[in-house]
């Protein structure tokens, strides 16, 4: 099964849910307040132990729309 990433509006936080791929469309319930969450877009990764993966470098994380609003206030 997947991880999704979802993001709840009502506490501002991210959250991650292994889910199968049937429900990857469905919000989830936020893990803090129980409230409804959309999902985010996300990258794709995998580990493997038979395959060597190039050395690239270490990725960082986008800044949101909801980031960028909350430190404007």
């Amino acid at each position: 099964m997947p991880i999704y990433e979802y993001y709840c509006e009502n506490c501002n936080k991210e959250f991650e849910a292994l889910r199968p791929a049937s429900q990857s469309q469905e919000p989830a319930a936020c893990k803090t307040c129980g409230e409804m969450s959309q999902r985010q877009l996300s990258t794709f990764s995998f580990k493997s132990n038979t395959f060597t993966a190039p050395r690239l470098k270490p990725a960082t994380k986008p800044m949101r729309s909801y980031d960028t609003q909350a430190s404007d206030t």
